[in-house]
């Protein structure tokens, strides 16, 4: 079970809390798990746009949603996530990324992000954590237009058991624009 699969499960059965019977739930004292309210809704994938999910979480009618997407290698074994969240004009960026890889990057060598033919950026990490090792960065307006306009992207990481051959991922962008379209920012 990976960590989106773990992460929502645990997120459902919090949700689901007040559906399961008084007596099967023990409240830790020193650590209370506040019920959720009833008009909160845990994750979901909202709708899906070429390879990109739309995933969202309602708090008080309130939905907030990402852009999601697994990156698979070359035998389709998924290895990055990437969430893209939109961000309200006037922001510094337009987008919020968030790219999750396997523990065992290199961190120093930096993520490498890049649309088509466009020159590689390197983005620095942030932290790991079990799940994986996390770099965020934000993307201009011009970065956003050039992914809707774009075919597809790469991402590049390091492995610290091969650092002479990174590994390159591609990023579909079918069903970017459709998916950016349909999300209002956060």
């Amino acid at each position: 079970m990976n960590f989106i699969t773990s992460s929502l499960l645990l997120v459902a059965l919090v949700v689901a809390g007040p559906s399961i019977a008084s007596d099967t739930i023990t409240l830790d004292t020193e650590f209370p798990l506040n019920p959720p309210q009833e008009n909160n809704k845990g994750p979901y994938v909202r709708e899906t746009h070429g390879i990109w999910e739309v995933r969202c979480v309602k708090i008080d009618e309130k939905e907030n949603c990402t852009l999601y997407q697994l990156l698979k290698d070359k035998n389709d074994i998924s290895v990055a996530e990437i969430n893209i969240e939109v961000l309200p004009e006037g922001s510094q960026a337009s987008a919020g990324i968030t790219v999750i890889t396997p523990l065992g990057t290199l961190l120093t060598a930096q993520l490498g992000w890049s649309i088509d033919a466009n020159k590689v950026r390197k983005y620095s990490f942030s932290w790991c954590e079990q799940s994986g090792c996390i770099a965020r960065f934000g993307l201009t307006n011009e970065d956003v237009l050039s992914m809707k306009k774009g075919a597809s992207g790469k991402v590049s990481v390091v492995s610290i058991s091969n650092p002479e051959e990174p590994f390159e991922l591609t990023l579909s962008l079918n069903g970017f624009t459709s998916a950016w379209n349909s999300v209002t920012p956060n």
